[in-house]
C-alpha cells in the first residue's frame, strides 16, 4: 500500500476494523465428518479422485452447516458431475482451522494434510493473512513451503492455490476498510501467482463476498459452490 493514502486512512481503518471484530458474529467450522465420498456408480470398483483441501476456515466450512455444502463438498461435487475418467466418484478430504495464516497452516497441518495420498490438493490461505496486515514475505515463504511438502508427498498430483479474498467487492467492510483490505489482499494475490507458476501450481479465483453467511463474510453454500466452479474452471 502506497504510504501516504495508507497514512491518512488508518486511524479510520483501525477504528471500522475494531469495530467489525466487535460486531461480526463468530461462526464455527462446519460441524460433522472431515472427510466423505460424492459421485461414482463404480465407486466400490473404481477408485476415486483423492481430493484433499487444506486451509484456513473457507477450508474447513464455516459459513454453512456441514463441510458437504462447503467447499471440499462442493468441489467434489462439481468435478463428479463433470466425470471422473475412473468412474469412482471424489473422495474428499478436509484439513485446518479458523484464523489460521499460512504460516500457521504449514506449521500445524502440512503433516496432517500429507498423512494419506491424493490426487488433488487445493490450498485456501491468505485470509488471515490480509486481515492481520501480515507480512507479504511471510506469506509467500510459508505457501512455497505447504506446496514443496503436498508435491513432494504426492509427486503426480495436481496442485491449486485459490487467491486470497476480494476484499475491495464485500459489502460488509465499510470505506476505507474495505480500501485498505482490497490493497493487501490484492498484493497478497499476486505473490500467491508468483508462487504457485514457480511451483506449477494452478490459481484459481478468490472468493470475492457475493453469496455470504449471516456474518456477511465467509461464503454460504452458494458461495462456495461459486469458489468450487471457479477452481474447477482453473483446472480445466
Amino acid at each position: 500500500m502506497s504510504r501516504l493514502p495508507a497514512l491518512l486512512v488508518a486511524p479510520v481503518a483501525v477504528r471500522q476494523g475494531r469495530a467489525l471484530q466487535r460486531d461480526t458474529p463468530r461462526l464455527p467450522e462446519a460441524h460433522g465428518a472431515r472427510d466423505g465420498l460424492i459421485g461414482g456408480a463404480g465407486a466400490r470398483v473404481a477408485k476415486p479422485l483423492r481430493l484433499l483441501v487444506v486451509g484456513d476456515s473457507t477450508a474447513v466450512g464455516t459459513g454453512v452447516g456441514k463441510l458437504e455444502e462447503g467447499l471440499p463438498g462442493q468441489l467434489a461435487r462439481v468435478l463428479s458431475e463433470r466425470g471422473n475418467p475412473a468412474g469412482g466418484g471424489v473422495a474428499w478430504r478436509a484439513v485446518g482451522r479458523n484464523g489460521a495464516t499460512a504460516s500457521e497452516v504449514l506449521a500445524e497441518f502440512s503433516a496432517a494434510a500429507v498423512a494419506a495420498h491424493f490426487d488433488l490438493a487445493v490450498v485456501m490461505v491468505g485470509w488471515n493473512d490480509a486481515l492481520q496486515l501480515g507480512s507479504g514475505r511471510a506469506f509467500s515463504k510459508a505457501l512455497g513451503l505447504l506446496l514443496d511438502r503436498l508435491n513432494a508427498a504426492s509427486p503426480d498430483a495436481r496442485l491449486v492455490v485459490v487467491a486470497p479474498p476480494v476484499f475491495g467487492r464485500f459489502a460488509a467492510l465499510p470505506h476505507p476498510l474495505r480500501w485498505a483490505l482490497g490493497r493487501q489482499a490484492g498484493g497478497l494475490t499476486r505473490r500467491a501467482a508468483r508462487v504457485a507458476r514457480a511451483h506449477s501450481a494452478t490459481l484459481a479465483p478468490g472468493f470475492d463476498g457475493g453469496s455470504v453467511a449471516s456474518d456477511r463474510f465467509h461464503p454460504n453454500a452458494d458461495g462456495y459452490r461459486s469458489l468450487a466452479e471457479g477452481i474447477a474452471a482453473a483446472l480445466a
